[in-house]
């Protein structure tokens, strides 16, 4: 059995970013030469990045790509390499993975099966190679294979399946690889993150290796590519069904290399769709580090630590992706804000923790006083900058919340009153209308026009610092339309626009007790974790409580679920609340709750269509762009629910 160092490499790339691509493609190349690897899996689509959207009908997106590959043709010598790109071949574009050996190019082998569910839109741009199909391409470099071969080098047979291909079952092209004698599978991904998503690719990675009785090698992308979705970065290679090596996810490096040497199975006979590549194996002369998961991956809060490590990820990659110069918050003191707040520390702490100072200043070097600093606290105050925009309805309470978070993270933090604004509009309208306003007749103007008033000055905070405004609405708020347009929803991303209210409020108790992998915790949470969710909008005396304008929000979140993501009706959604909940509540409540919650659903579409991008983390979200398209009018659901 020949033994061969197998390399799986980890990119952070950016759609359309030719040379950056490039770059990092090669470099991780080097990497794994030096490091005498004999077959490298690179990530799908990693030339061009997965997320350049309708960009992949241009023809230019994939001539570019084609002078991509070429360029970097010249640096695969005495190693194999798989990386994606797309094709038009007659007519038709394919999500290619090429392979590439000592200096040429050996063939094109197309994805057999497309995403096209969640957030996934590839037969859009896409179409599925039919399996057992073989032809020949004509390029710059003669006529090349494409279609559905194995590679034959340094005596061992090498296969393909492109990310969804591995989630076929019974169809997945690794069954009749395994027929064809391949003893080496490699799987070039590009698997957005959502909760425990990482455990079924480690789950695909391991039942291939076993399918084929080989050696499976897996490859993601990292970070926030392209804006909405978060890449883990994942990467193994499994040995007949035990995992050999596995990366770190979430690292805030440009890329990330594990290696395994294995005993493969030989194979020297011939068919028809059995390609040779001229590579002999580097005689390794070296062991490699024990390329193992984070220890955080095995703690009991797995949820919690996956959320905060890939929210602030997305953070960090989109602040430095879009050149901005930090974030700017509006610090309400209440969970939505301080939670967002709270990731951004995280990203600045996490970079700092892997990538060290200097390594911080080489990612951020596009902006203009990043070495005139000199320490990670004088960072922080440059990065982050918070603002509590109080009224005659905010509560001391929420002022000392938000003061203490930003003291305890080192924010550069504002506390100014906004009701001379407040007076200055409602006199203008007063005045116009012939009338005074008032909370019996006008509750909505009045609560809205305070929520609204709170952006221009954060929105010039925004721009004075060349920064990012960050919105600061989350999912459940978002499913019901409870947040003000042109307010609140404010800002150039949404970080937890897709995770519901019960969960940040969950996550935030969780980082002032316990915090990251045990350690990094936040004292200065604990303000307002003891406070109950509020708009403070009303007058104070009002004692505005949130789930009292809605509902309990854990019902509001089995709901929202049970209807967008299981795709039950109203009246099977009321049905099942009454079975869950109707212990606690009589069935008359429970019926206004459901048909509250589909009423406001329905009239409040035109609001989801204009919030900014959010994160996608869960298995499922709202965001009509990428997600959950539902139309701006409607008949209003809740007259589905009879009581």
């Amino acid at each position: 059995m020949p033994k061969i160092a197998l390399a799986a490499g980890v990119l952070n790339q950016i759609p359309l970013d030719w040379k950056g691509n490039q770059a990092r493609i090669i470099s991780l190349i080097q990497e794994a030469q030096q490091k005498q690897a004999g077959i490298l899996c690179l990530p799908e689509l990693c030339l061009t990045g997965y997320g350049c959207e309708d960009q992949f009908l241009s023809a230019y997106t994939s001539e570019k790509a084609w002078e991509s590959l070429l360029q970097i043709l010249p640096h695969t010598q005495h190693i194999l390499v798989w990386l994606g790109l797309p094709v038009f071949f007659e007519g038709k574009l394919y999500n290619v993975a090429a392979c590439l050996a000592n200096r040429k190019l050996i063939a094109l082998i197309p994805k057999q099966h497309l995403a096209n569910d969640g957030v996934h839109y590839e037969t859009r741009w896409f179409n599925p190679w039919p399996a057992q199909k073989r032809s020949f391409i004509s390029t710059s470099l003669g006529d090349i294979p494409i279609g559905d071969y194995r590679i034959q080098a340094g005596g061992i047979s090498i296969g393909i399946e492109i990310c969804q291909d591995a989630w076929e079952g019974e169809n997945r092209p690794a069954h009749a690889l395994a027929k064809r004698g391949v003893s080496v599978l490699c799987s070039p991904t590009a698997s957005h993150f959502a909760f425990a998503k990482s455990k079924t690719r480690q789950r695909l990675s391991i039942e291939g290796s076993e399918i084929i009785q080989g050696a499976y090698v897996f490859a993601n992308l990292l970070g926030n590519e392209s804006g909405r979705t978060i890449f883990d970065g994942d990467a193994y290679i499994v040995q007949e069904g035990q995992i050999v090596a596995e990366s770190q996810r979430f690292s805030f490096k440009d890329s990330q290399l594990i290696l395994a040497a294995v005993d493969v199975k030989g194979e020297t006979n011939t068919a028809e769709d059995l390609l040779s590549a001229d590579v002999e194996w580097p005689v390794l002369n070296q062991i490699y580090p024990s390329f193992e998961a984070a220890s955080w991956e095995y703690a009991e809060n797995i949820k919690e630590e996956e959320f905060a490590r890939a929210v602030s990820l997305g953070l960090w990659d989109y602040v430095r992706k879009s050149h901005s110069f930090g974030w700017v918050i509006s610090l309400s003191g209440g969970a939505d804000s301080s939670a967002i707040t709270t990731l951004c520390y995280l990203a600045i702490q996490l970079a700092y923790k892997e990538l060290g100072w200097k390594g911080i200043q080489e990612k951020m070097n596009y902006i203009p006083w990043i070495n005139g600093l000199s320490s990670e606290k004088d960072f922080i105050a440059r990065m982050l900058t918070t603002a509590y925009q109080g009224t005659e309805n905010s509560s001391d309470q929420t002022r000392a919340s938000a003061k203490a978070l930003a003291e305890c993270i080192g924010t550069t933090h504002y506390d100014w009153n906004i009701d001379v604004l407040v007076q200055e509009y409602r006199g203008i309208i007063e005045h116009a209308i012939g009338r005074t306003l008032s909370w019996e007749k006008d509750d909505i103007t009045l609560q809205n026009v305070q929520a609204r008033l709170r952006s221009p000055s954060v929105w010039m905070l925004a721009n004075i610092n060349n920064a990012l405004l960050l919105a600061t609405s989350n999912r459940s708020e978002a499913s019901v339309g409870y947040a003000t347009m042109d307010g609140d929803t404010s800002g150039s991303i949404s970080p937890i626009a897709g995770i519901d209210k019960t969960f940040i409020r969950q996550w935030l108790i969780w980082m002032e007790k316990s915090g990251l992998d045990g350690t990094l915790r936040m004292s200065g949470l604990s303000h307002v974790n003891s406070l109950e969710p509020s708009a403070e909008l009303r007058p104070l005396t009002s004692k505005q409580v949130d789930e009292e304008d809605l509902m309990p929000y854990p019902i509001l979140n089995a709901i929202e679920r049970w209807a967008f993501y299981d795709k039950l009706s109203p009246a099977l959604c009321l049905q099942n609340l009454i079975q869950e909940y109707g212990s606690h509540f009589t069935e008359e409540q429970l019926t206004g709750f459901c048909s509250r919650f589909f009423r406001l659903w329905a009239r409040n579409q035109w609001k989801r269509e204009r919030y900014a991008p959010g994160f996608h983390v869960d298995d499922y979200s709202l965001d009509p762009k990428s997600w959950l398209r539902f139309p701006i009018l409607s008949a209003g659901l809740e007259k589905d629910i009879k009581p």
